[in-house]
């Protein structure tokens, strides 16, 4: 290919070369233009078909989870019954598992909870620090106890901890501490954030395995 030199062209040559490379380059610009519009609008195609179909999926597991919650009820109401449980113990109780008599499938249904307390909570800290105080004197015996009252990250007492330090305090017998982790867990205000139904069963080689309920499992 001859290559052009533009100093020995004369101004109608320049001025059509010109023109020549501005329509190049809008016929350029206009094709990816195009290829972008085309791009767009089966993007917007795509995602609104998408969307409106796992918008009913959604729908459709909450129906069913809705409707898991509402035939396990009266399970629940009758393992009341059987294990003699109270109201306050079942609320405790954050999920239930249910297994069938071969022990080959189980449903779950629970809850998600989140760790709070009321307003007093610190009054029974304070009852606990003093008691460390004024009864441990070993510093590493102290901090086994302190370590039982430490918040997690977001500054709130952990529950299953307190639960560690009610144990402790019975097995030390001690009646002003049982007294003080009492008051401590009598401040405890747990909220729930969530519900969740799980479904497992025993493979052929006898490992439990965990149906996949969310499109992130499967």
């Amino acid at each position: 290919m001859e290559k052009i030199q533009f100093d020995k062209l004369t101004p109608e040559q320049k001025r059509a070369l010109r023109e020549q490379l501005e329509a190049e380059e809008r016929a350029e610009k206009e094709a990816k233009k195009r290829l972008s519009d085309d791009y767009n609008s089966l993007k917007d195609e795509q995602v609104k078909a998408t969307f409106n179909k796992l918008k009913h999926i959604s729908i459709s597991l909450e129906t069913e989870k809705i409707d898991v919650f509402n035939q396990f009820g009266s399970l629940i109401s009758m393992k009341k019954e059987v294990y003699n449980l109270t109201d306050e113990q079942l609320n405790i109780q954050q999920s239930h598992t249910f297994t069938t008599s071969d022990g080959k499938t189980s449903v779950v249904i629970g809850s998600n909870v989140v760790d709070r307390w009321g307003d007093d909570v610190n009054v029974g800290i304070d009852r606990v620090n003093k008691w460390i105080m004024e009864t441990i004197k070993d510093e590493k015996d102290r901090e086994i106890i302190r370590a039982l009252l430490k918040p997690n990250k977001d500054g709130v007492l952990k529950a299953n901890r307190v639960l560690d330090l009610s144990i402790e305090a019975r097995k030390r017998g001690d009646k002003e501490l049982i007294e003080a982790v009492n008051f401590i867990q009598d401040q405890y205000r747990p909220m729930k954030t969530s519900t969740y139904v799980k479904a497992k069963y025993l493979d052929e080689n006898g490992v439990w395995q965990w149906l996949a309920l969310s499109m992130s499992a499967v």
